[in-house]
């Protein structure tokens, strides 16, 4: 997972959600740029959700989500896609 916020969020995102996979901090947002999310500076154009790539950096699915620490089985869901 990568996140664009601060450790302490990202600590308080793992205890909301109950994520057990590594949380890379990227503030700069370089992985959006890198696939083409970061839109007014930020990904998918400032708007709160989640992507799901797969190992060969397809993006796979793409959500905008605005409570989505609290629909940690989308993201469950999302992972499962990218066999």
């Amino acid at each position: 997972m990568i996140n664009p916020d601060t450790p302490e969020n990202s600590r308080k995102l793992r205890a909301q959600t109950g994520i057990k996979v590594p949380i890379l901090l990227d503030p700069r947002y370089g992985g959006a740029r890198r696939y083409d999310l970061a839109g007014q500076g930020r990904p998918m154009g400032g708007l709160v959700g989640y992507v799901a790539i797969d190992s060969t950096g397809i993006v796979k699915v793409q959500r905008v989500d605005i409570d989505f620490g609290t629909h940690a089985d989308h993201l469950v869901a999302a992972a499962g896609t990218l066999r």
